[in-house]
């Protein structure tokens, strides 16, 4: 029993929820049996106890005490209360949709032929659709809904106008958002796994009709449409500029924060592609997306930042100088990391500041009070550590520390092998930066060459900045 659906569905019900089942299982309409509400209220009390009490013959004690245990009766039971547990689900779900809500109503006063009743269910969907702020693909789907339902009902009363024009129109607008949507999805999901391959079908198609029909003005297709061509045709910075537009000026709560942080990510990522081309403009982009994406929550999860989201925006700042905003950030949002890992990645992220503002020492006192669990992190704190011994002249240190290193990196074999080999090579050109006479210009020339040569390689440009 511990492992039925039954037991994963009361555990999973917030405290609201298990009060409301309670009164839908009292209630004759939903239930007649006190067995299930017996067994209903033993699940409850047992729920957060792993005492063995989730089997079948100790609900069946607990419902039957004086009667000997019966497995058929017992899975009736549970069956029963399973039947009336769903009920319960899917009309708070039903309900909860107020469009849903009176599309089930029009499709009842349809078929009882009450007309003044429909045309009131009808009204109020379409008052609670347009009031409502959302204009993403649900929206459009709704949309069209109600105008089906609307179509079919006219069709069945005489003289009646049928809208079809209105169906069509709406049902092509849910479709266009619903395949942009999807296209983007394959797009992501394809950067994940090179390997995977989709069709794209009539996506061509459709993308020609929006522009032909100029649908633009929906915002839930204008958005999947600006992230496709974005994502695409990175070199035509137009949609990139239509795509940071739409979201800072005319997003606005059209969506869910999920749909949101997708077109989020999908700016920061052109952000990244452009500044690691050199175009240092869009390291200031990607800060304007940071700051409101952390502020307004899309960048959020639970109301937590990740650690690599919280880094990748600190890096931003730093790359172009803006260490003061760096500093205000990681003050201002750094409530938002996990508890138990905000303290090392503070630290961590403040050590990147301090380092590239010269202030060695204080950037090296926070780095050597933390071994982070995170092994990229740790890669990354030794590799500041490297640089600021070098800096330094602290060069025992240096050498002791590269080894460290090496050794470090041959026991990670989880680590990815193309960053593995990236930081491998880096020590060994560290190492021969340690012992090279910065006083032959032969040596020097050499040394560079090996450096603008070595592929993969971690901090090419700190070596070749060390040739000045």
């Amino acid at each position: 029993m511990q492992k039925s659906v039954l037991v994963e569905i009361i555990g999973a019900l917030s405290k609201k929820e298990t009060r409301e089942l309670k009164k839908w299982l009292h209630a004759p309409v939903h239930n007649q049996r006190q067995d299930v509400i017996d067994l209903f209220e033993h699940l409850v009390h047992h729920s957060d106890k792993q005492d063995g009490s989730y089997s079948k013959e100790a609900a069946w004690q607990a419902i039957y005490p004086n009667l000997a245990y019966d497995d058929a009766y017992m899975r009736q039971v549970m069956y029963f209360l399973l039947k009336a547990t769903e009920s319960y689900l899917a009309y708070k779900e039903l309900a909860s949709d107020e469009v849903q809500y009176q599309l089930a109503l029009m499709r009842a006063y349809r078929k009882r032929t009450l007309e003044k009743a429909y045309r009131q269910s009808h009204r109020s969907a379409m008052e609670w659709l347009e009031n409502q702020p959302f204009r993403d693909k649900h929206y459009l789907f709704q949309k069209f809904l109600v105008k089906q339902n609307s179509s079919e009902q006219a069709n069945m009363v005489q003289n009646a106008s049928a809208n079809l024009q209105e169906t069509s129109d709406a049902l092509e607008r849910w479709f266009i958002a619903e395949k942009m949507q999807i296209a983007n999805a394959m797009l992501a999901h394809q950067r994940l796994y090179k390997t995977v391959n989709y069709e794209k079908g009539m996506l061509e198609d459709v993308m020609m009709y929006i522009e032909d029909r100029q649908l633009f003005v929906e915002p839930a297709i204008a958005a999947q449409y600006y992230s496709y061509k974005t994502i695409t045709e990175p070199l035509e910075v137009q949609y990139f500029d239509s795509l940071e537009d739409f979201i800072h000026e005319k997003i606005a709560g059209y969506f869910t924060v999920d749909e949101t942080r997708e077109l989020y990510r999908t700016a920061l990522n052109y952000c990244a592609i452009k500044a690691n081309q050199g175009n240092l403009d869009y390291c200031r982009k990607a800060l304007r997306f940071y700051r409101s994406g952390v502020e307004k929550g899309f960048l959020l999860e639970n109301n937590q930042i990740t650690r690599y989201t919280f880094g990748n925006a600190v890096g931003f700042a730093i790359r172009i100088g803006e260490f003061e905003w760096a500093e205000q950030f990681i003050e201002r949002f750094q409530h938002h990391l996990d508890e138990k890992e905000q303290h090392s990645i503070v630290n961590f992220n403040l050590s990147r500041v301090y380092f590239e503002k010269g202030l060695y020492d204080k950037a090296q006192d926070l780095l050597t009070q933390f071994e982070y669990d995170d092994m990229l992190f740790n890669i990354i704190a030794k590799t500041m550590l490297l640089k600021i011994y070098y800096e330094k002249d602290e060069f025992d240190a240096f050498e002791s520390l590269l080894e460290s290193m090496r050794t470090y990196l041959q026991r990670k074999e989880a680590l990815d092998p193309t960053r593995k080999a990236s930081f491998k090579n880096m020590i060994s050109l560290m190492k021969k930066l340690l012992h090279l006479n910065i006083y032959s210009k032969a040596q020097r020339d050499k040394f560079r060459e090996t450096v603008v040569k070595t592929n993969p390689l971690a901090e090419r440009e700190w070596l070749l900045k060390q040739m000045e």
